[in-house]
């Protein structure tokens, strides 16, 4: 075998027709990671003239004449071809091993386990837990197992293979809310390049990425109908109607209420029941003063929420969402994740991916909020094999370890603040 450099259109069309597919390993998002610190390769493995192995490959200098790699979803190789596996990464710490490298970090999406959150326990792939073994017996050290989002990827995912889903048998309370959300006026539109500024209003963490990162990322994928960005609108009109109607439904409701509890105002239900009525027909009141308010000011449609998504080969990632929370009268998020399922099973795409949840099934879990939102869509939940450092040169290795510059790297706290 023969490990070389590559250009980008060989390894994208190698990448795209390999059974580990996946966004990180395009030539796409290469061109994407040319903007940040990092500097980006392709390489290939040949073996009597043929490509049967490649890799995007990150890399930045780390120490003193040092570099390390990342491979972003892992080298695109069959890992269950032992000869192939072998050799492959023989090659790859020769060639590496020359230019300098530490190490080459790989997460590979290969299956450990299905997980199910209700029996909170877990299938294991028996082939792919041998692989683990496998790979640390080559060189490759086996990272610790996060529970939360301490990896650079999500080890969890939740995944919905779109093909037999039928979003009608969701929970009844989910299917009431986006009705409710859909008679209130909202509606999911798609937005462009342009609506960058108002999607990034939502992103909760903007710590994590700068704005200019999703516009870059948007301007890149497009060009390829590989992302996409997509809004929850709100129609003041139709929401006007709608506060009003409720309005007059909680009201007769409340005088209703109110003529019992005179009758028995010793009655403890009874003045529970009439004190959220009356919050109730606050909150809509106000409410309705807001919309008159923003009509007045000749405002006809608002963005609630948003989602940047990426397309690749059949398969969706929801990659980041977010929503205005003080827009509370209806549930935005679950209303715009219903949505998009809903959109791209009707496009014949394969699978959603919900991208990432934690594996707490306990209740002090910080994530448990997220898991919940995202396990009511009912999906298939994997666990992936997790983290692994192909160490290329030990010596390096150990010097950038001892003298903390790995744990500065990579170091990503088990939750966000």
């Amino acid at each position: 075998m023969i490990v070389k450099e590559i250009d980008e259109n060989t390894f994208d069309e190698f990448a795209n027709n390999h059974m580990l597919k996946n966004f990180y390993q395009t030539k796409q998002y290469g061109k994407l990671m040319t903007h940040s610190d990092f500097r980006v390769t392709y390489i290939g493995g040949y073996t009597d003239g043929e490509l049967v192995a490649a890799s995007l490959i990150l890399y930045k200098t780390i120490g003193p004449s040092m570099k390390y790699g990342y491979a972003p979803r892992g080298f695109l190789l069959d890992y269950y071809n032992e000869e192939l596996l072998k050799l492959f990464t023989k090659k790859v710490k020769d060639y590496f091993f020359k230019k300098a490298f530490a190490f080459i970090k790989i997460n590979p999406e290969i299956t450990y386990s299905k997980i199910d959150f209700e029996t909170q326990s877990k299938i294991i792939n028996t082939k792919n837990s041998n692989l683990i073994e496998e790979l640390k017996s080559l060189g490759y050290d086996k990272l610790k197992d996060n529970l939360y989002f301490e990896s650079l990827l999500p080890k969890y995912t939740p995944v919905i293979y779109l093909p037999t889903y039928n979003i009608n048998d969701l929970d009844n309370v989910l299917l009431d809310k986006v009705e409710e959300a859909q008679t209130s006026g909202l509606s999911l539109i798609t937005g462009d390049i342009s609506d960058i500024d108002t999607f990034y209003n939502f992103v909760e963490y903007k710590e994590s990425k700068p704005k200019a990162y999703y516009k870059l990322f948007y301007e890149i994928f497009s060009e390829d109908d590989m992302a996409e960005l997509l809004f929850v609108e709100l129609n003041y009109d139709t929401y006007g109607k709608y506060l009003q109607q409720q309005y007059l439904i909680e009201s007769e409701k409340n005088e209703q209420i109110n003529k019992e509890f005179h009758d028995n105002p010793d009655n403890l239900e009874l003045y529970n029941k009439k004190m959220k009525s009356d919050q109730l027909i606050q909150k809509l009141s106000s409410k309705i003063a807001e919309s008159n308010l923003k009509v007045q000011g000749n405002a006809t449609k608002e963005i609630l929420g948003g989602a940047f998504i990426v397309k690749h080969q059949g398969r969706i990632t929801i990659l980041i969402s977010g929503h205005n929370k003080e827009f509370d009268i209806f549930d935005t998020k679950s209303f715009l994740y219903y949505k998009i399922i809903e959109k791209y099973k009707k496009e014949g795409f394969l699978f959603i991916d919900l991208y990432g949840i934690t594996a707490d099934y306990s209740d002090s879990n910080p994530y448990k909020e997220l898991n919940k939102f995202k396990l009511q869509y009912k999906p298939n939940v994997y666990e992936y094999i997790g983290e692994f450092d192909l160490i290329v040169n030990k010596p390096f290795h150990q010097i950038l370890w001892s003298t903390n510059k790995i744990q500065k790297e990579f170091y990503r706290p088990a939750i966000k603040k």
